[in-house]
């Protein structure tokens, strides 16, 4: 009887991760569509893409659009450029979600042409991407790095190789849900290094995640990056926390 739910559920995954496409409903809402689509009409025009009213540099969504918002002001960073594609809103929260804890690997194809396009809209030219990586015990547990999938859906898009294992995560950190921007920066310290000099040297590097909350992630990642040598950094995620 264990044989037999082990392989129902290995063959849904299977299934799940290379016939996604006979679904064909919404991935949000799980309404049923006549043809292949990831979202049906109502749900995509309720995606809160960040087009206008956006920070200038860290791409959050703001009241007005500003070149820097009240989390990038006066604040020295690393990161020379930011972007996402939507705003952490219900909708794309659930996504999110599918992704990293559902085990909807196909959600990273779904996401990199809007990241793809993103990339494009604002000219990031970039020589190679990193992702933001997990600790190993982790990554073995989830049996992925939702991030590491979401660097290589798109760099099959742009055409930037992407950096292999050139930053890796040292050690375990406690969640970053409910910290603020210090007590992340803390949680975060010594957590991350560099493999690999001579691949970021003189070089533009694009940071990918799935989702951006206070940022310190990614500016501890661009600080590794622009002390070792990468001529800029810039980061891209599928979504952004906006931040009064």
């Amino acid at each position: 009887m264990k044989l037999f739910y082990f392989l129902k559920r290995v063959t849904r995954k299977v299934f799940d991760e290379n016939f996604t496409h006979l679904y064909w409903t919404c991935e949000v809402c799980g309404k049923e569509l006549f043809k292949k689509e990831h979202f049906c009409k109502e749900c995509f025009e309720n995606l809160p893409f960040l087009e206008d009213k956006i920070c200038n540099h860290c791409g959050r969504k703001v009241n007005v659009s500003t070149n820097y918002c009240l989390s990038c002001k006066n604040k020295q960073t690393d990161i020379d450029l930011a972007r996402s594609v939507f705003d952490y809103s219900d909708a794309v929260r659930l996504l999110i979600h599918k992704l990293k804890y559902s085990g909807k690997r196909y959600l990273a194809r779904i996401f990199a042409p809007y990241l793809a396009n993103v990339y494009w809209k604002n000219y990031f030219n970039v020589d190679a991407i990193v992702y933001v990586p997990m600790f190993r015990k982790d990554q073995r547990k989830r049996g992925f790095n939702q991030s590491k999938l979401l660097a290589e859906e798109l760099s099959k898009l742009i055409n930037v190789p992407v950096l292999e294992e050139v930053i890796v995560k040292t050690k375990r950190t406690s969640k970053q849900v409910g910290l603020k921007r210090k007590e992340r920066k803390v949680n975060l310290k010594g957590s991350f290094k560099l493999t690999s000099k001579k691949e970021i040297i003189d070089k533009s590097i694009l940071i990918v995640d799935d989702v951006m909350t206070t940022g310190a992630t990614v500016e501890r990642i661009a600080e590794l990056l622009k002390s070792s040598g990468a001529k800029t950094v810039k980061a891209l995620t599928v979504a952004s926390v906006q931040i009064s």
